[in-house]
């Protein structure tokens, strides 16, 4: 990518997505009747999102495929923390998108910087 310097910093927390992504993933998949996968439909952005901005050609495209995830994990972080109804995993999933999103923000920051 042209104009930005990769520093072990931002490899790490490209990596720290990966899992976020991938936990999220896993949890979601798993489980009998009562599980997230059952209930909701909103883990498609998490599953996909780093395609919206791994090998972006620019900065500016970067922050525009980030910004998309991390309003995609946002909403999916909504839902899952105001429903009532109780499924499986659901503290661990909650738990998992806050470092997601939390994640995606600090690799954002790290490139506007």
């Amino acid at each position: 990518m042209d104009g930005f310097e990769y520093t072990k910093q931002f490899s790490d927390t490209i990596v720290e997505i990966c899992f976020d992504t991938v936990g999220f993933t896993r949890l979601f998949d798993q489980g009998g009747s009562d599980s997230a996968k059952n209930l909701f439909h909103c883990n498609d952005g998490i599953e996909k999102g780093l395609e919206w901005f791994m090998g972006s050609d620019n900065v500016v495209e970067m922050c525009n495929g980030i910004e998309s995830y991390i309003k995609s994990v946002e909403y999916a972080l909504n839902v899952y923390s105001h429903i009532i109804l109780p499924f499986e995993n659901k503290d661990k999933l909650i738990s998992i998108l806050q470092n997601l999103r939390d994640h995606l923000m600090e690799l954002k920051r790290q490139i506007i910087n």
